[in-house]
């Protein structure tokens, strides 16, 4: 089944990330915030983490009420609604529609379970993996869309109504996962005729396996049931470390001088006031990460920048014993499954294969970016004008300073810049960039009735091109969903709505929903830095939509975790280079292309910071890494930050602030659970497929063309290195001594052109 079906273990280590968007949510369910962009491997395990908690906690339908309400009827089944998913067109239709996928699941399940090791002969390998994906392909059919509809419908009904299927669902799937009859059917299948398995469906048959019996269900009674209670823990740990970071209670704030506060936006300032006022003459901060990263970025004065960055990295202090706790509970999972510890219960089935192959990568990108970080640090420094400074950057100066170095040293206007990029012209351009790379062509058509959820939703078709066979031929569907509103999930993502599926005519043809926060109304304009996200997510979606695989179960974005984010990455590529620029970049007014100049001084500004942010992700994936190494008869408290600040002061030149715990605010080591690695692997591959196939003539007719063949076709279907080797050589990835990574090489080389 899929990942949000199959609940390995991934799930209950990695916890939530939660994004509680009503108290009516955070009632019911953690709602999941996968880290930008990811749909698959960590969108769909968190989707199996929320599912378990509820289903301890509540028991909404009853098995029985689950089968007997499933043959109720609609007039209106067979006709498309909401998102496209026929038979949904008003909120109670979420409670029908999951009744009739249990249904159908249910059928499904007793055939396969009736051809265990007895019952075998009668039906092929092949069909017991047909049935195995879709039971998961009707499953996610709703529960995707209830996971889309929950986090951008404007109608709480619908919200409720998408949140109360999603969790009853969870529910049901729960005993998918435990049913042992699936697993020998599904071993069976794999050990006794696997010969006759396509490649794609062995590796199928292997991914399911893997899921199951991380899940535990080869475990003897006691150490399964130890493997629940350890499970649990994980999820009420996990739950507790992301709200104590969204509850103003335990983040808590600070009381500044508005005399202090020059430099911060004024519409923050009116943000951070409650509890405060002009009459006071102070303002109260909240210290949560987006008001304390912008303080730390545009507040003139150092005390303030100090005092506002010591107290928001003190704490919360209630998350110290949650981490201690979510690491022991993890350690003991990975321990009970056969494992040394979490990081090499979590990379074995990826790229990497061991933690240590990732921790040497790691390691070496510090090393080799060290002399440049020593320089980026003296330009900062000198170019900032040494405001206050002692000669040395602390934690609470990086950001302002570099800011301050960029517009210096770049002559950049951030304002001028976002006039060349309104959002009619950048999403025009993104169209012509993917016609020109990838031979597809993006079409506005107008939605279906019922079929959107928001006025300013806009529905792209995606066809072939005009190049080779299959001209016109319908590929998949894009939703934009790109402006900002109440209620809606408030960072930038990408969101699988239906996966590829099937070959032929009867093809399932994917659907995907970009969700970003842009400017509202039709004169926006973008940043330099939206632009980079939303191509960083057209990324992600080309990576669905571009999909060609016949199980949904390896589509698109489903694949290894340490994989996933190497298209995106490579999108961004795009936002710097001047031929696509030329596509993208349109003044709002006069609708003159960029000049030369600006686009220089845009990449110079690139250029001028890399190292010393590559070593700050070095030291956030090297610390997830390590904690979740540790032992946990070692650990007191304190041991975590003691790691932390061990990591820091190996790897990276800006100094550890003594009594700070960043590690208590990095809610990836929650969502991530040893490896956030991911985004250092996709950079380093990113790098060397731009210079393969890119750099020279990146709108060359057909430059995708070995991107889409080589990988985004696969999907998860073939083994990561597998697809890595083919397009990039041997030499793509590193094994020695043990496990995988990619090769830094190109990478480091991008990070020093501007040197």
């Amino acid at each position: 089944m899929c990942r949000a079906l199959l609940c390995d273990l991934r799930a209950f280590f990695a916890g939530t990330s939660g994004n509680q968007l009503t108290s009516y949510r955070a009632k019911c369910v953690a709602l999941v915030s996968a880290p930008r962009g990811m749909a698959g491997p960590l969108r769909a395990v968190a989707r199996c983490v929320a599912g378990n908690l509820v289903s301890r906690q509540v028991n909404v339908w009853s098995r029985a009420n689950l089968g007997t309400a499933a043959a109720a009827s609609h007039l209106d089944d067979d006709r498309k609604g909401l998102f496209a998913l026929p038979g949904l067109h008003e909120p109670s239709d979420f409670a029908r529609l999951a009744r009739r996928a249990v249904a159908r699941s249910d059928d499904l399940m007793r055939r396969l379970v009736s051809s265990g090791p007895s019952g075998f002969p009668h039906r092929s390998a092949t069909a017991v993996i047909d049935d195995l994906d879709e039971i998961s392909d009707t499953l996610c059919a709703v529960v995707d869309v209830a996971e889309l509809c929950r986090n951008v419908h404007p109608d709480l009904r619908w919200v409720r109504a998408a949140e109360n299927a999603y969790v009853e669902l969870q529910g049901y799937v729960q005993g998918l996962n435990s049913n042992r009859g699936l697993y020998l059917a599904l071993v069976n299948a794999q050990e006794r005729h696997g010969a006759e398995l396509s490649p794609e469906a062995a590796r199928v048959a292997l991914t399911l396996r893997q899921d199951f019996e991380r899940g535990g269900i080869h475990l003897g009674g006691d150490e399964h049931a130890r493997l629940e209670k350890t499970a649990g823990d994980v999820i009420k740990l996990g739950m507790a470390f992301q709200q104590n970071l969204s509850d103003p209670k335990a983040f808590g704030h600070m009381d500044v001088s508005w005399l202090r506060l020059g430099g911060v936006p004024a519409g923050l300032l009116s943000s951070t006031a409650e509890g405060g006022s002009r009459d006071t003459g102070f303002a109260r901060v909240p210290l949560d990460q987006r008001t304390v990263s912008a303080v730390l970025r545009y507040a003139d004065e150092p005390d303030t920048r100090r005092s506002v960055y010591l107290a928001a990295h003190s704490g919360p202090e209630a998350n110290r014993a949650v981490l201690d706790g979510l690491l022991r509970a993890r350690h003991e999972s990975a321990k009970i499954l056969g494992f040394e510890s979490h990081a090499h219960f979590a990379t074995s089935p990826l790229l990497a294969e061991h933690p240590d192959a990732p921790r040497a990568l790691l390691e070496r990108m510090a090393s080799e970016c060290r002399d440049r970080a020593g320089e980026e640090i003296e330009a900062m420094l000198r170019l900032a004008g040494r405001d206050g400074m002692d000669g040395t950057v602390r934690g609470w100066d990086r950001s302002y300073l570099i800011g301050k170095a960029r517009a210096k040293a770049c002559e950049l206007d951030a304002a001028a810049v976002a006039s060349y990029f309104p959002l009619e012209r950048v999403i025009s351009g993104v169209g012509a960039l993917v016609d020109r790379v990838f031979g597809v062509k993006l079409t506005e058509v107008a939605m279906e009735p019922g079929e959107n959820w928001h006025a300013k939703v806009r529905k792209l078709r995606v066809t072939s091109g005009d190049r080779g066979a299959g001209e016109g031929q319908e590929i998949g569907t894009i939703y934009l969903d790109l402006e900002p509103r109440p209620r809606k999930f408030p960072h930038a993502a990408h969101f699988v709505i239906r996966c590829s599926r099937g070959v032929g005519p009867d093809k399932q043809r994917p659907a995907v929903a970009l969700v970003c926060n842009f400017g509202a109304g039709s004169a926006a304009t973008l940043s330099h830095s939206e632009v980079e996200t939303f191509l960083h997510e057209f990324g992600h979606a080309m990576h669905s939509v571009l999909s060609d695989t016949q199980y949904q179960h390896l589509s698109g974005t489903r694949c290894a975790m340490d994989m996933v984010e190497v298209p995106s990455h490579l999108f961004e590529y795009f936002a710097w280079d001047p031929a696509v620029l030329g596509l993208l970049a349109r003044h709002r007014v006069t609708g003159d292309p960029m000049p030369r100049e600006m686009i220089a001084r845009l990449r110079a500004s690139k250029e001028l910071f890399g190292a010393t942010d590559l070593q700050q992700q070095c030291v956030f994936a090297l610390t997830d890494l390590e904690v979740h190494a540790l032992d946990p008869a070692t650990l007191t408290e304190g041991s975590v930050s003691d790691v932390a600040a061990r990591v820091q002061a190996a790897h990276s030149l800006m100094p550890v602030e003594p009594g700070t715990s960043w590690e208590l605010r990095f809610g990836h080591l929650v969502g991530y659970a040893s490896t956030y690695y991911s985004y250092p692997y996709a950079k380093c591959v990113a790098a060397d497929l731009w210079g393969k196939f890119f750099r020279e003539d990146p709108l060359a007719p057909g430059a995708g063309e070995a991107l889409r063949e080589g990988m985004l076709r696969h999907g998860g279907a073939r083994e990561p290195g597998a697809i890595l080797r083919d397009m990039l050589g041997d030499g793509a990835l590193m094994t020695d001594p043990v496990g995988a990574a990619p090769d830094p090489t190109s990478m480091l080389a991008d990070l020093n052109r501007g040197r």
